[in-house]
């Protein structure tokens, strides 16, 4: 029986340097889309301008970490796990506030 021989790389790639910004930023819009939700909520759909405010902020938050991690693609030679959960996040956090505003408008 042959044993096939297989590659194996022990150097490790560094992450790149803009996905270390999209990262947090996408967990922040997190925090914030649920603090102005859970907010949201407990004022049972009667919210005043802040709850305004913490959404806005959640959205300004993802479109940031999505843009920083696309621009993180384009780094050569780099480790790009925490740009795709990052931009993940993000853009899900983005198409979330667009639907929400849409109903809002629309309704």
């Amino acid at each position: 029986m042959e044993k096939r021989k297989r590659k194996i790389s022990y150097i490790r790639k560094p992450f790149a340097r803009r996905s270390l910004f999209s990262l947090p930023l996408a967990l922040m819009a997190l925090v914030l889309a649920g603090v102005s939700l859970w907010i949201s909520v407990r004022m049972q759909g009667n919210g005043d301008l802040s709850i305004a405010g913490w959404a806005c902020s959640s959205l300004l938050f993802a479109l940031t970490a999505v843009i920083y991690g696309l621009l993180s693609f384009f780094e050569e030679e780099k480790n790009y796990m925490l740009a795709r959960i990052g931009a993940g996040i993000g853009g899900i956090l983005v198409l979330f506030w667009i639907c929400i505003i849409l109903v809002g408008v629309l309704a």
